[in-house]
């Protein structure tokens, strides 16, 4: 069970300053449009590895009103592993690169964060998952998985490097083989790494059942032939593969200055399992309740794993539930270990519940 006992925002979007001393692990914040509900899910979500809910880059993360600032984030957390630890992050003035601290101490791997704090998000605009490209859907899978494993953040990163390298040797007008055989080899090795992280994390998922069904129950698919080789034949001799698959396509990739197979290509099938109807198919509702879906789901894998339980951040959730959905979904958060946030702009939702959730009021980069 994961803890937030406070949260210092300095600079930070619309904030100037916010000190929120958290008395209650279930929140609900509400408040008019650009009031900084969003902004602060953002501002938790950045005390994680990655780019945060938004995917923003640095400099649109300073306060408009003082851009010749630096900003910074704090947290003060307390879980069954660690009685209190604070992990911040945050710029220097007149710096675009990200520094993160573990108990004010600089750490130069974002991985070590892992040990001490994950977390899970759902955003409006993933409302679109599965009607767009399958990129979203990826990056959906990979977050998920990096909340429950920390080696898994080290693995994307090497590949992500790998391709980077591969892109630009193959932009060259005479192709280097040696360097590319070499980048390749490297390449595969983390691709591997990454498909089987995310086979071994879609049977976990799909195994795990939710508490009393209180939402639909979905089904994950890998749509990758790195994951089918790797159901057929060993990792090292998938690796071989993958490698001569990379080789014999060269002149193509080059032509393209672009590498068209790799787990950068995968994409994710949800699926409905009662019905089997894929969530593209679905309606705008069903499709938000299968999100749900996997997310309560993630949830009570990570319990049964007795692993750290992410913090739970949940942006305008309820959008698109029909009202017996979203007294469902109130109701079954009450019952999580650890820290929940939801935002809203409609109070009435949450009338039922005052009593059991704190009620945060925003306007204008300030609690009410």
């Amino acid at each position: 069970m994961t803890k937030l006992n406070r949260l210092t925002l300095t600079n930070f979007r619309n904030y100037d300053r916010l000190v929120w001393t958290v008395h209650n692990q279930k929140n609900i914040v509400y408040g008019s449009n650009a009031s900084g509900k969003t902004n602060l899910l953002e501002a938790l979500s950045l005390l994680v590895p990655g780019k945060g809910l938004k995917k923003a880059r640095i400099e649109d993360l300073i306060n408009y009103n003082h851009q010749q600032l630096g900003w910074g984030i704090i947290g003060e957390f307390s879980n069954n592993f660690s009685d209190n630890f604070t992990i911040s992050t945050g710029c220097v003035p007149n710096s675009l690169k990200k520094q993160f601290r573990i108990n004010e101490k600089i750490i130069s791997n974002q991985s070590e964060i892992t040990n001490y704090l994950s977390a899970i998000w759902l955003t409006p605009q993933m409302d679109r998952l599965f009607l767009e490209g399958p990129s979203g859907r990826r990056r959906f899978l990979d977050q998920l998985i990096l909340g429950t494993e920390s080696y898994y953040a080290k693995e994307l990163v090497a590949y992500e490097k790998s391709l980077v390298q591969r892109n630009k040797l193959l932009m060259s007008e005479t192709l280097n083989h040696t360097w590319l055989k070499a980048i390749e080899e490297s390449m595969a090795r983390h691709a591997v790494a990454v498909t089987a992280a995310r086979l071994h994390f879609i049977q976990q998922l799909n195994q795990t059942k939710i508490m009393r069904n209180v939402f639909p129950e979905t089904i994950l698919q890998l749509i990758c032939p790195i994951a089918d080789y790797l159901q057929n034949y060993p990792a090292l001799i998938t690796e071989d593969i993958v490698k001569q698959l990379w080789e014999q396509n060269r002149l193509n990739d080059s032509k393209n200055k672009t590498t068209s197979f790799g787990c950068h290509r995968t994409d994710v099938l949800f699926i409905e399992n009662k019905s089997k109807i894929p969530a593209y198919l679905a309606s705008t509702g069903q499709q938000k309740a299968i999100l749900i879906s996997v997310i309560l789901k993630l949830l009570e894998l990570v319990k049964e794993s007795k692993k750290i339980q992410p913090i739970l951040l949940l942006d305008e959730p309820l959008t698109h539930l029909d009202a017996y959905h979203r007294d469902i979904l109130l109701s079954h958060l009450l019952e999580i270990d650890g820290f929940v946030v939801i935002t809203g702009n409609d109070l009435s939702h949450f009338f039922k519940f005052k009593n059991n959730y704190n009620l945060l009021s925003i306007s204008q980069g300030k609690i009410v």
